[in-house]
């Protein structure tokens, strides 16, 4: 069991303007504490999606879609957000490259 599969206690999670998501982990089977992006491994907090260098190499209307699906975390295993993380995932790996991240802006 991954620690994003365990469920914590809702206060034990930041909250607030960038603090993190504050509500339930995603569904999603995601690596437990490193960044999930292939070629990074960066030990990150549980409650973030990936680190904080890949999270802004991806395109902001993509970040805001992760968001905006999140839907403060009652909207976490729906198929959209899970959808939309694997799309970010699949983004800041490409975005890695330096052919790349011209092209994503």
């Amino acid at each position: 069991m991954t620690q994003l599969t365990e469920h914590p206690n809702r206060t034990a999670l930041p909250r607030g303007h960038g603090r993190g998501p504050g509500g339930q982990p995603a569904a999603l089977q995601l690596p437990a504490g490193r960044c999930p992006v292939p070629g990074c491994g960066e030990q990150i907090d549980r409650t973030r999606l990936m680190c904080r260098r890949d999270w802004y190499l991806i395109p902001r209307r993509l970040r805001d879609h992760v968001w905006q699906s999140w839907g403060s975390g009652r909207e976490a295993g729906s198929h959209e957000h899970q959808e939309a993380v694997l799309n970010a995932i699949a983004v800041a790996r490409i975005a890695r490259l330096p052919q790349w991240r011209r092209q994503l802006t």
